[in-house]
């Protein structure tokens, strides 16, 4: 049937940790195949450039929801995953399969939600934002097509804003946890979980020279997962924050070709109309320093604090123009669907353009 008894732990009640929180989870992690589409991308998105994200017809989901009518459960997984497909297929952890109806995805994010006609164990979620580097934390899912592979390591670090990997419509991958558990292809969209067997993130990318693992992979955390797949099940939009700048990362060169005061920050080449920044007075050649008190070094950096506000927020930005640095309110606005995610070069050669959420 597809329901299986969970185990519940005791934290320190056993000196088994992996042992005892996979068996906690892996009732509630599913493998899922995509196939179909007339694009032939089903599961085989984000292959955008290096670093690379697993990318195979066999990935993995987890058991999050309850359908309304109490029997059918919402599977939490990547957009990767799914991309392009016209056939889903959820096999639960007792090996039965099942035909997965897809509710909604979202690229900006990278998750996606299939519903299922079977009573699945939900995973209890985690503290994604209470997570600090060195903890113990342990990935499941289905690598190579080798379901219910379970594997351990520590948080290697966190808030990590990956700009050289981008979702299909060019969003980039950040403020994600990364982690030494060995993630491969077929592990997205399973779970990554602490030490009590509760998920913290959504396993969703790694950083190999061969597309395999090598120490180094990311998770989506839980607490966003959630979020978007939540917005998506009830067919809410969901929310993409969005400042309205196109620019880059200062560094030495750029800072002379343009004869910049600061040797640091977001440089704008770009204000796009109708949005927040525009609206708020920001002009191209401002050099954005700041963002509600958090340091601005690089885009890297803008893009991780916009993306970590609400569409609708006010935020401060600390510019410097002129020589002289003043404060500015922006609204956070939603992403349009057609705006352009790369620039024209503005700056000397080899200067790295990235744009802003």
């Amino acid at each position: 049937s597809g329901a299986t008894q969970q185990v519940k732990v005791l934290p320190s009640s056993t000196e088994e940790a992996v042992t005892a929180a996979a068996a906690a989870a892996l009732p509630s992690v599913v493998s899922i195949t995509a196939s179909g589409g007339t694009s032939q991308t089903a599961g085989h998105g984000m292959p955008k450039g290096h670093p690379d994200v697993p990318v195979a017809a066999d990935g993995s989901g987890v058991a999050m929801r309850r359908a309304k009518d109490g029997k059918g459960t919402y599977v939490i997984t990547n957009q990767h995953v799914v991309e392009g497909a016209d056939k889903i297929t959820v096999t639960t952890p007792d090996g039965e399969p099942y035909p997965a109806e897809l509710i909604g995805a979202d690229t900006a994010n990278d998750i996606a939600v299939v519903l299922v006609d079977v009573e699945i164990p939900l995973l209890a979620e985690g503290d994604s934002a209470g997570l600090r580097v060195g903890d113990l934390v342990v990935a499941i899912g289905s690598p190579f097509g080798l379901s219910h592979t379970v594997t351990a390591g520590v948080v290697s670090a966190l808030g990590r804003s990956m700009t050289e990997i981008e979702t299909p419509e060019g969003y980039p991958l950040v403020d994600v946890i990364q982690t030494d558990a060995a993630i491969n292809p077929g592990n997205s969209g399973g779970a990554l979980i602490d030490r009590s067997g509760k998920v913290v993130g959504i396993n969703s990318a790694l950083v190999s020279d061969t597309g395999k693992d090598a120490g180094i992979g990311f998770a989506i955390p839980i607490k966003r997962a959630l979020e978007v797949a939540d917005q998506l099940i009830t067919g809410g939009v969901v929310g993409h924050p969005f400042l309205g700048i196109n620019g880059q990362t200062i560094d030495e060169r750029l800072a002379a070709d343009k004869k910049l005061p600061v040797r640091s920050g977001a440089y704008v080449a770009e204000v796009i109309k109708g949005t927040g920044a525009q609206k708020a007075g920001i002009k191209a050649g401002d050099v954005v320093v700041s963002l509600g008190g958090a340091k601005i070094r690089s885009m890297e950096d803008l893009i991780y604090e916009v993306r970590r506000h609400n569409v609708g927020d006010t935020v401060t930005l600390g510019i410097v123009r002129a020589g002289k640095e003043i404060e500015i309110a922006v609204v956070i606005g939603q992403r349009p669907k057609d705006v352009s995610t790369s620039t024209p070069a503005t700056g000397t050669p080899g200067s790295r353009e990235e744009t802003a959420p």
